[in-house]
């Protein structure tokens, strides 16, 4: 009938006096009175923009009476989504695809134009300045702008929070919420001295030329070497459980990658923000309601858990690069594409 809609559907319990965040004493004062039916959990029913989208950002309406959680994830991954969206009115399979896969960083947007009017004496600095204030924001794995932003970053943030978060305090807030570093940047104050405005730019440029400093010691003095997606920079390099504990031979056959990758913590794309990708999305898939057999998906790194199968990794590969297979529903289709048949058939307990 052309609806759309969206439903929380977690088991919530209700809670009577707390909310969940801390510890209770147990002494029966504050136990669990059921759960939220789930005709009470946020619900969406054809919105007026003709989609909804979530990217594990808080997505719990502001007048919502019940407390459903705390930690979520920033909301930049949800927001290029809802940006890409808007723009249009008809989509293809292939261009969901292009936004599963998308590497555009809101980030990267916010924070770069800091730098438009600044200056370093330092040759390298200078000129990673103009490519960053030039490039289009996308963490490609073939980038070198992307490369020079992420080190730029990940100094930036560090120095700005410990500007902001004494360091005795710094122990009680383990993440490092990319939105203090934009609130900070944007309203400069006496944390960067006498001038606020002039202390922020001299530490964006700092963090930038710390960020040189750490891609020449880590990639060496070639700027066409600083390819953001490599086995050095940012890559996936999947460890089997026992990796450590194996022969080289071994730990050869169990282990996937390392492969270069795109993206980052911080794009559609979730490829997380350290040089290995220890989080983001394996399964995907793109279900066209219309026909089940046109859905497409994407996963891994494949579908058995056995290093001489062939089906091991074959997966890894189209996954790490963005390629996708069919999903096929009806019998026919997924007869036709089998490649074995395993029948297991049960037999008598021996006596």
């Amino acid at each position: 009938e052309n609806n759309i809609g969206w439903q929380a559907a977690g088991i919530t319990p209700v809670r009577k006096n707390w909310h969940g965040l801390l510890p209770v004493p147990g002494d029966g004062r504050f136990e669990w009175e059921g759960f939220l039916p789930i005709q009470e959990l946020p619900c969406i029913l054809n919105p007026k923009e003709d989609f909804f989208a979530t990217a594990n950002q808080n997505n719990v309406p502001e007048d919502y009476p019940h407390p459903l959680g705390f930690m979520w994830s920033e909301p930049f991954r949800f927001e290029r989504i809802r940006e890409v969206l808007q723009a249009g009115n008809k989509f293809t399979l292939e261009d969901m695809a292009g936004l599963q896969q998308d590497a555009f960083s809101i980030p990267a947007r916010t924070l770069v134009p800091y730098l438009e009017g600044l200056h370093s004496s330092d040759t390298m600095t200078e000129k990673a300045i103009g490519m960053l204030l030039s490039w289009d924001c996308r963490m490609n794995e073939d980038s070198v702008e992307a490369a020079i932003y992420t080190a730029w970053f990940r100094r930036l943030r560090d120095n700005v929070w410990d500007l902001s978060v004494p360091e005795s305090d710094r122990a009680l807030l383990p993440r490092r919420p990319l939105k203090i570093l934009r609130d900070t940047l944007a309203h400069p104050d006496e944390k960067f001295g006498a001038d606020p405005e002039s202390g922020r730019d001299s530490l964006l440029i700092e963090s930038l030329e710390q960020g040189i400093r750490d891609l020449e010691e880590r990639l060496g003095k070639d700027v066409d070497g600083w390819l953001y997606g490599q086995e050095k920079f940012h890559h996936i390099l999947i460890r089997h459980a026992l990796s450590a504990a194996v022969s080289e031979e071994i730990r050869a056959r169990i282990d996937l990658g390392p492969t270069p990758r795109g993206g980052s913590g911080y794009t559609v794309n979730m490829t997380g923000s350290g040089y290995n990708q220890g989080s983001g999305a394996s399964f995907r898939i793109i279900a066209d309601c219309s026909n089940w057999d046109n859905s497409l998906g994407t996963n891994c790194p494949g579908q058995s858990g056995d290093p001489e199968s062939f089906h091991y990794r074959d997966l890894f590969e189209p996954w790490a690069k963005g390629r996708y297979f069919p999903v096929y529903f009806s019998r026919e289709k997924i007869e036709s594409a089998a490649r074995s048949v395993l029948i297991l058939n049960p037999t008598k307990k021996p006596e």
